[in-house]
């Protein structure tokens, strides 16, 4: 039985007559509405079809955004544990070599994929070729959304369109750039210290930059 069966099963023993029916109905109902709210997922995120030639769905957010538009949570690659903006962590190389994520020698498996891990198959990482198709197949347009700086890619196929914000980076111990670039992991192993990622800003875009692994991006999941 779990924790709020159990008072409600409390309750019910010292409140289960006349006089204290009506506040038994109201604890019952506390504990209920305080239940929903828990299990309740109103950021669910949402798959978009783009009409890429792969086939491939990409998600309407980040890992750990409250909207299509926020930036969400921060990533050093091949680690599953996001970190929010500004808080004091330490995304230094020292510190990633001590990660499970520095011990990869290949793209990253389910195991060290952010997106399979906080979403659930089939959500993962894109990899740099799912990045390449989809700065190929889109209309690109650097613009703000809802107040947050970003890119919008809109298919050349149907219309449908995801917006990437400019979520910048934590390097070290320095958070930068969050409202003038856009950094995000892909899944492709490039070497012991790099791996590639998209990046953009107002002046252009760049599927295939190489980062230090141990830098916090953010991740757009795809599946």
């Amino acid at each position: 039985m779990d924790k709020a069966k159990e008072i409600k099963m409390e309750l019910l023993r010292e409140f289960g007559n006349a006089q204290g029916i009506g506040f038994c109905r109201e604890a019952f109902n506390f504990i209920n509405e305080s239940e929903n709210t828990k299990n309740s997922a109103p950021c669910e995120v949402q798959a978009v079809d783009l009409g890429l030639p792969s086939g491939r769905l990409w998600a309407d957010r980040n890992i750990g955004a409250k909207s299509p538009e926020d930036v969400g949570l921060y990533f050093s690659w091949g680690n599953v544990e996001g970190v929010e903006f500004g808080k004091d962590y330490d995304f230094s190389e020292d510190h990633y070599k001590e990660t499970p994520g520095a011990k990869l020698t290949g793209d990253l498996d389910a195991e060290h994929d952010a997106a399979t891990v906080n979403l659930g198959a089939p959500w993962h990482m894109p990899t740099e070729d799912d990045f390449v198709e989809l700065v190929e197949n889109c209309d690109r347009e650097f613009r703000s959304v809802n107040g947050y700086r970003g890119l919008v890619f809109t298919s050349k196929t149907n219309g449908n369109s995801i917006f990437f914000a400019c979520s910048g980076g934590c390097y070290g111990a320095s958070w930068s750039d969050r409202g003038s670039y856009g950094d995000y992991w892909s899944a492709t192993f490039y070497s012991a210290r790099y791996t590639r990622g998209l990046n953009f800003g107002s002046g252009g875009v760049n599927p295939q930059d190489d980062y230090y692994r141990s830098f916090g991006f953010a991740v757009r999941p795809v599946q």
